[in-house]
């Protein structure tokens, strides 16, 4: 467990703690969700990490060489679990299938409740058990909740928020050996990583992961500028992606398939209606959150539509 003061929990607003050099690979100790407080299944989550006390971030790291507007691009090399265990919850009043002040239940909500998810050795398994005695299993797939730059107009954000700075995403696909591609609203970008997650299904519909606390190793390069560039951005061996952000759900799919054909149109040479016939046949689309404020959702095409020899976002996912 870490002091609260080790961490930030808002994007944006301070300055950078340390100075990393482009291209160089660094470490960082990124907590749970609820810094670590929340250890048993008698805990009580919105005691141990009451709002806005959520969602620790480590940072911000300056990027030296970033200028305002540069594209960065973040490479996700390494992550190995910190603890054991993990953690995940219910809580009223939040989750997919609770009422919100917003979106109002006339029901009673769910009681809350704390699950310990255990590791197995081999990293490959995590288990609990149900009420019942039942036990139950989940692969291990570890990945970023949360990575996020400042954001733009000297704004500042919590961390459980999401936007085209990045954010709490809680995208399955931000996992060793994937790249994020982000645009620095500020020198030095401000880069913010945290709210590591062992495991999650698409949607994060009951408004957990299994959270965990991670030593991971990454580093950051820069790209050269794209005019079609604006949301977050993937790239994997296999595919290219966009992330949209937005409410309702509609619209954060919007984001990200009207940035998506803009990008196929420009790598394949095709005019937009038929990047936009391409894109309709062959993508595919993940819900990646449900219950933060903004939703998220990914739209990726595999590389294999590309033309053979083209080089994606400068070529930085094979650096």
């Amino acid at each position: 467990m870490s002091a609260d003061s080790d961490f930030k929990f808002c994007f944006g607003g301070h300055h950078a703690n340390q100075r990393i050099a482009l291209g160089a690979p660094f470490e960082v100790f990124t907590e749970d969700c609820f810094s670590g407080k929340l250890t048993s299944e008698t805990g009580k989550p919105r005691e141990v990490a009451p709002f806005p006390k959520v969602n620790p971030l480590a940072g911000p790291f300056h990027i030296e060489g970033v200028r305002q507007g540069d594209i960065i691009a973040i490479h996700i090399q390494s992550m190995t679990p910190a603890r054991d265990w993990g953690v995940a919850t219910i809580s009223p009043d939040f989750g997919l299938l609770s009422g919100t002040r917003m979106a109002p239940n006339l029901q009673p909500d769910s009681d809350e409740r704390v699950w310990i998810w255990r590791l197995d050795d081999d990293h490959t398994t995590l288990r609990t058990k149900a009420a019942n005695g039942t036990e139950m299993s989940v692969p291990f797939n570890p990945f970023f909740g949360t990575i996020g730059v400042a954001p733009a107009h000297g704004e500042v954000r919590l961390g459980v928020v999401p936007g085209d700075f990045g954010g709490n995403l809680d995208m399955p696909e931000l996992c060793p050996g994937t790249t994020l591609y982000l645009r620095a609203n500020v020198d030095g970008a401000h880069l913010y990583l945290g709210d590591g997650h062992y495991a999650q299904g698409d949607g994060e519909i009951a408004g957990t992961a299994i959270e965990g606390a991670f030593h991971s190793g990454l580093s950051v390069t820069m790209v050269s500028d794209d005019e079609t560039f604006d949301f977050p951005r993937i790239e994997t061996q296999t595919c290219i992606g966009v992330i949209g952000v937005g409410r309702p759900l509609e619209n954060a799919i919007k984001v990200a398939a009207a940035e998506m054909v803009r990008w196929v149109a420009q790598l394949t040479g095709l005019d937009p209606q038929d990047a936009y016939q391409l894109v309709s046949q062959i993508g595919k689309l993940r819900v990646c959150n449900l219950v933060n404020p903004e939703y998220t959702a990914l739209l990726s095409v595999p590389k294999t539509i590309l033309p053979k020899g083209t080089v994606v976002m400068g070529g930085q996912h094979d650096i």
